[in-house]
């Protein structure tokens, strides 16, 4: 029998990443520059985590992660990762690059593989490195058709992917790993904040309330797909979670194609295809090995 409330609690995250460049794309609309995006993001979704955290009883993991020197340096790294990758979210998305964003996170689990097998040592089965090779090939498309918004697929593809790694290695919840990343970048956020200020610039106490109550989604924003995410995570097998993934770049794709058209040419139909059907042998085979051994 499914986990029905464990289908739904995935879906349901990675829905909402799928569609987040709209709300990214509205802020932008207003003439938030994305810096300042970034902090209020970065401000916001701190407060917000460290409310759920308080919320749902979990103050002394929280405060015990903090005592820990080793996740504390782990979760500074993963916290750089994550911020570089929101900065290239974001910039590609405020220029009409959303279809490189999603070749990103389509990339992504398949960078993952590789390395899975580099620095954890998991197993990868032939047919698993022939869908990364299918992938790999999808991607040299691009770079041999001079394609300049391969490079801001290939860094979210890496940021993510690096960002996983170190998140797996150190095992810590979603929610408070993610409550101690905006900690580590948060100080920063609001020293570039109080300079705008300073400035005489900056959206905050100067932009419209339409504005304001935009900044104010970016704590939502962030963190609800990830509370979903995790509770989806902890129900389901990994072999289904990684079917349901491909649910938020397909998102972003249809969002840049059919309600932004953002240009999709043949080259990028040769790409897509080879990593679309890399994604389908690498996630049938991922699926029978999971049938196999349960």
């Amino acid at each position: 029998m499914l986990p029905w409330a464990g289908i739904a609690f995935g879906l349901g995250g990675y829905f909402l990443w799928g569609i987040s460049p709209i709300y990214f794309k509205a802020v932008g609309a207003e003439g938030v520059a994305l810096l300042d995006l970034t902090a209020h993001r970065i401000l916001w979704s701190c407060l917000l985590c460290l409310g759920l955290l308080l919320a749902f009883g979990k103050r002394a993991e929280w405060l015990g992660v903090l005592r820990n020197p080793r996740l504390r340096r782990a979760l500074a790294g993963s916290a750089v990762f994550l911020l570089i990758n929101w900065l290239v979210f974001v910039w590609a998305i405020d220029r009409n690059q959303v279809i490189a964003c999603s070749l990103g996170y389509y990339i992504n689990p398949l960078f993952a593989v590789v390395l899975g097998r580099l620095v954890l040592k998991e197993q990868v089965s032939a047919v698993q490195w022939g869908a990364f090779a299918l992938a790999g090939a999808g991607v040299l498309v691009l770079i041999g058709n001079a394609d300049s918004a391969i490079y801001l697929s290939l860094i979210i593809a890496l940021t993510w992917g690096f960002y996983g790694l170190i998140r797996k290695r150190f095992a810590v919840d979603s929610l408070i790993g993610l409550t101690v990343e905006t900690m580590v970048l948060l100080p920063f956020a609001l020293a570039y904040m109080a300079w705008l200020a300073w400035q005489g610039q900056g959206a905050l106490g100067t932009a419209n309330s339409w504005t304001h109550i935009l900044l104010l989604c970016a704590g939502p924003v962030t963190a609800a797909p990830l509370v979903l995410f995790a509770a989806g995570w902890r129900r389901l097998r990994m072999a289904t979670m990684s079917l349901l993934q491909y649910l938020s770049p397909s998102l972003q794709f249809l969002i840049a194609v059919l309600l932004w058209n953002e240009p999709f040419t043949a080259v990028h139909a040769i790409a897509f295809a080879c990593i679309w059907g890399a994604l389908l042998i690498y996630s049938w085979n991922s699926w029978q090995i999971a049938r196999r051994s349960a």
